[in-house]
């Protein structure tokens, strides 16, 4: 017994001298690095140590700010209330997302209390910066391509996101950035005349009044155009005579303002107020922090006022009764067919949709149809906008209109949007689906493809499924998704990868390593997206853009890449979606692989059909 008792009395020493050994070793290495001129640290302590740790960071938060930031930059605090100093810290803290948590630690525990050392070697500050340099040029690149695009939502949201990112940089004054037009531009003063210049170019006038008198209720509709073209996407909210509206989003040139009350029927004018921060579509943690943090100049250009009394060639009416000798009927087929009668039967559905009448519903209708069109019905409160042009294209055994503008709105959410509707028929002249439209620059991203990507007839498929895509999420058409996804088929959601066995041998490995295979069945992920149904008044997909390529050789499969915005009562996110399609069965589509991930890659790529490899 006293054999053992002496072996445990040693264990014991020995541990109380490799704790006493291992205390002295890091209380050196405290006081090396404190007393080192290469290293900026923070230090903490707390009988916790969590809170000894977040104290730690703190404490090297507010020194880089003070001896990084402060040093090295020229802000003008004439009129900015409160500390400079405090406002430095805070914008250092906007770096905590990304690379301070990732700084050296010591830790040393003493009398019950957690000592907490946070450093990084000073060299390594510049870098921190660097980071955010890059992420302020992406946004301007993306501003400026959806500029060109008449994604002028976009091209603002960008804009002033780089803006906000710019300002929280030390070196905001002097960061450059190559433009086409302009050459070499300090980024600060070209981001600020970009952002002006958007709202200048921007016409927004009153197209339509329309009067509901039934339910006191006034419509005013708008023509949206950046530069003479019609804008692809718009935010806006506007003043009712009470307060402000929730916000619009107007899509393809049209707008819609609704007055409910006869004390704004009379409002001579009406002020618009253009979105363009955005924070409800930031989608990492960094950005939200710089975006509440930083102090951005207002931008009084976003303020337009709309006049509507004396508009000379506009009287109030009651919303049009469409007639099929109204409305123009385009063909898009070298093959005749009578495209009347297709015309005839969707002004007939838009009649019972504005008389809430949904009597004859059954005889236009096939059982499917019938479903998806109550359910569009359910997904808000429909408004019909003008229209003039219906477009009927004949494929195989199908004829698809496009496409009927619709508004939505809903009682207990802030967001309002526009839809293109499209009617598909089957053989049997009856409405087989309806969908929510691509936007024209997606439509004609397609279409414009040469004959060797595919005939008239392929690119309207591709579009069809796109659009029955888009759709099927928002209508929350779960069998459908059910029906496309291939039983075994690859789902990446966010930066983890859900795997099963492969198909017939149309991929063998995704070509980065780095991503971590984890197995998830088709049914696992169908029941998280019931869930996200159960629990939402609404979903709404919008694809901001699309890049489609094809397989070599004769197959029709296709890989499609969408930068998509995801919004819902309770949830919203940007991602890109990556999905790889076979439509060799037009009426049977399948999903292969579907990818998703919050941010391109290191190189700027998304996943693609280069990831994969086929036999």
């Amino acid at each position: 017994m006293e054999k053992y008792q002496s072996k445990l009395l040693f264990a014991c020493s020995l541990i109380l001298m490799l704790n006493a050994g291992i205390q002295a070793l890091q209380s050196q290495s405290i006081r090396q690095i404190k007393s080192s001129t290469e290293y900026q640290w923070g230090i903490g302590a707390n009988e916790d140590y969590k809170k000894a740790d977040q104290l730690a960071l703190d404490d090297l938060i507010s020194k880089i700010s003070i001896v990084f930031v402060k040093s090295e930059n020229e802000y003008n605090f004439e009129e900015r209330q409160g500390d400079v100093n405090d406002y430095y810290t805070s914008i250092v803290k906007t770096y905590t997302q990304t690379t301070l948590p990732q700084t050296l630690q010591i830790v040393e525990e003493k009398k019950g209390i957690t000592t907490v050392m946070r450093y990084l070697a000073k060299e390594e500050i510049p870098k921190l910066f660097k980071l955010r340099e890059k992420k302020i040029k992406d946004f301007t690149a993306l501003a400026l391509k959806a500029e060109k695009e008449f994604r002028i939502g976009d091209a603002l949201r960008y804009s002033y996101w780089a803006y906000a990112l710019l300002l929280s940089h030390p070196d905001h004054s002097t960061i450059e950035m190559e433009f086409e037009d302009q050459g070499k531009m300090l980024l600060e003063a070209a981001l600020n005349e970009h952002i002006n210049s958007i709202f200048s170019n921007l016409d927004i006038s009153v197209s339509d009044l329309q009067l509901y008198s039934e339910e006191d209720k006034k419509n005013i509709l708008l023509d949206i155009s950046y530069l003479g073209q019609p804008v692809e996407n718009l935010d806006f909210s506007y003043f009712t005579g009470q307060g402000y509206s929730n916000i619009t989003s107007a899509k393809d040139g049209m707008g819609l303002i609704e007055l409910f009350d006869a004390a704004s029927h009379s409002l001579e004018s009406i002020d618009l107020r253009i979105e363009y921060e955005y924070k409800n579509k930031s989608y990492d943690k960094e950005l939200t922090e710089v975006l509440n943090t930083i102090q951005v100049p207002f931008f009084k250009k976003s303020k337009h006022r709309i006049h509507i009394k004396n508009t000379d060639k506009i009287n109030m009416q009651p919303p049009p009764e469409y007639k099929s000798s109204d409305i123009v009927s385009e063909t898009m087929n070298t093959k005749p067919f009578d495209a009347s009668r297709y015309k005839s039967i969707v002004l007939k559905v838009i009649a019972d949709i504005q008389n809430k009448s949904g009597e004859k519903e059954g005889a236009y209708f096939t059982e499917d149809g019938k479903e998806m069109y109550q359910k569009l019905l359910q997904y808000g409160r429909v408004t019909i906008l003008p229209f003039d042009t219906l477009k009927v294209i004949k494929l195989e055994n199908e004829v698809i209109v496009r496409s009927v503008p619709m508004a939505f709105s809903f009682e207990n959410n802030n967001r309002r949007f526009i839809e293109n509707v499209v009617f598909t028929f089957n053989k049997d002249i009856k409405i087989d689906a309806l969908s929510f439209a691509l936007s024209d620059i997606g439509l004609n991203d397609i279409l414009k493809r040469s004959e060797r990507f595919g005939t008239v007839e392929d690119k309207y498929q591709l579009i069809r499924f796109m659009e029955y895509y888009k759709t099927a999420y928002s209508l929350e058409r779960l069998d459908y998704i059910k029906s496309i996804f291939a039983e075994n088929a690859l789902i990446i959601v966010g930066k983890v990868l859900h795997v099963a066995e492969p198909i017939d041998g149309m991929y063998k490995r995704l070509g980065n390593t780095k991503v971590e295979y984890i197995r998830l069945s088709k049914e696992e992920y169908m029941g998280r997206l019931a869930n996200a149904f159960n629990s939402n008044e609404y979903i709404n997909i919008c694809f901001e853009e699309n890049k489609v390529k094809k397989v070599n050789g004769d197959d029709k499969i296709y890989g499609i890449q969408i930068a998509q915005h995801y919004f819902s009562t309770n949830y919203s996110d940007f991602g890109y979606l990556f999905l790889m399609i076979d439509l060799n069965d037009s009426l049977n589509p399948k999903i292969y692989v579907r990818t998703w991930q919050p941010a391109k890659n290191e190189d700027g790529s998304v996943f693609g059909l280069g990831d994969f490899y086929f036999n």
